[in-house]
């Protein structure tokens, strides 16, 4: 996460939260990503220093004036003349990091080599609310390399129960066994 991120991000939660638009401003951040999610050229187009910066500044206004929150149309306006528009996606991250601190969210993702079910995921979800005493977002995602078991990825740790890691362990232990 840059400085610029969390310099940037940090105002705009400070700002959010003073007004209580953090879940708004949240929500239009999110927006903004899928936007730029769908439309690869828009964000090269808005950092494109050969355009004016008054010109790109109206472009965005054209695209969000309807749809988002006046505060976060000017933060956009505001990366945009600046020249760290392309920061944006760290903006948004440290954004909502600033927010689940303040509202006892801790999110996670289980990793495992199938798809979990469904199930399965809401037990592990239960588990860590009940642990961690928060409100826990959990994503899954799959990776075939781990053979088995589960590892999960917090944002301050990883707890790693996979057949994988267990299989190196295990080959380690045996390394270092003299006979």
């Amino acid at each position: 996460m840059t400085q610029t991120a969390r310099v940037y991000a940090g105002a705009l939660y400070d700002l959010a939260s003073s007004e209580s638009l953090e879940d708004r401003i949240l929500g239009d951040l999110a927006l903004f990503s899928q936007l730029l999610r769908e439309n690869g050229d828009y964000l090269r187009l808005l950092c494109t220093p050969s355009i004016p910066k008054k010109e790109r500044c109206g472009l965005l206004d054209e695209a969000l004036r309807e749809s988002v929150h006046p505060y976060t149309l000017h933060f956009l306006k505001i990366l945009c003349e600046n020249g760290t528009l392309a920061q944006f996606s760290d903006c948004a991250r440290q954004y909502r990091v600033r927010y689940n601190e303040a509202h006892g969210i801790l999110e996670a993702c289980a990793v495992s080599a199938v798809p979990m079910p469904q199930a399965l995921a809401q037990r592990l979800k239960d588990k860590l609310e009940r642990l961690t005493g928060k409100q826990v977002e959990l994503s899954t995602r799959v990776d075939e390399r781990l053979l088995g078991g589960v590892r999960l990825e917090l944002p301050d740790r990883q707890l790693d129960g996979s057949v994988q890691t267990h299989l190196q362990q295990l080959k380690k232990q045996l390394r270092e066994t003299t006979i």
